[in-house]
């Protein structure tokens, strides 16, 4: 067993909460994992209290109430454990229905986005293209430079053609 071992720390999971095993690197199954003796911040149900418990005292409490610690999604761990006190419940209670008012707006406008299926490269296509408004002086400028170009292109055309068929005929110069 020392010879398979890295010496380093184990590197698995516990089974029964969100913590690593303390051991250092061993084969098979993690020796003691019911007894996990890491720090973890426990909560009542609406969160306002809080207290540090041992996590061994953690799985104990989820096995009390019935519940596997496996089953506890981790950032939900140690949370509801404590019982609220007087002080918790009338905190909570104006929020609770502001929260539940706030929970209702947004899958609606979630769902007027997908009703015009616009996707957000679009919108930003298009709030873009609506800051573009150019005036009516910047589009004569603009106009003015496509004119001078194409001239300017077309004098280049002439003058390379004048220039290349006089020089190419032979003919002497003088």
């Amino acid at each position: 067993m020392a010879v398979r071992s890295c010496n380093g720390p184990c590197h698995r999971k516990l089974p029964n909460c969100t913590h690593l095993c303390p051991e250092t690197c061993h084969t098979g199954p993690c020796p003691s994992p019911d007894k996990c003796s890491k720090k973890v911040t426990v909560r009542c149900a609406c969160q306002t209290l809080k207290k540090e418990w041992l996590c061994l005292d953690v799985q104990a409490a989820y096995h009390s109430t019935g519940c596997d610690p496996k089953d506890v999604p981790k950032n939900q761990y140690g949370v509801g454990l404590l019982p609220c006190g007087n002080d918790c419940k009338s905190k909570v209670k104006v929020p609770d229905a502001e929260l539940h008012f706030r929970q209702t707006k947004p899958p609606e406008e979630k769902e007027s986005d997908k009703a015009t299926n616009v996707s957000k490269r679009r919108r930003r296509r298009q709030r873009v293209h609506e800051e573009e408004n150019t005036s009516t002086l910047q589009k004569i400028v603009s106009v003015a430079r496509m004119v001078l170009l194409l001239l300017f292109v077309a004098v280049i055309i002439v003058a390379s053609a004048y220039f290349g068929y006089k020089v190419s005929c032979g003919c002497p110069t003088g």
